[in-house]
């Protein structure tokens, strides 16, 4: 039985290689954490926030 379906099974190509696939999702992580740490140094510079939070870290 496994022989049947595996010869009568269709396998659907890629639209790109795996690589470049990689290559995609990689640049949208790191073009996330672009705006991740954007977003940090504007949230430090708010002058709304207290003097009790600038030693912590």
């Amino acid at each position: 039985m496994n022989t049947v379906i595996a010869a009568t099974e269709e396998l659907a190509p890629l639209v790109f290689p795996a690589i470049v696939w990689a290559g995609i999702f990689a640049a949208g992580f790191i073009a996330l954490a672009v705006v991740v740490l954007a977003f940090r140094d504007v949230a430090h510079r708010n002058p709304r926030r207290g003097n009790h939070d600038a030693g912590h870290h």
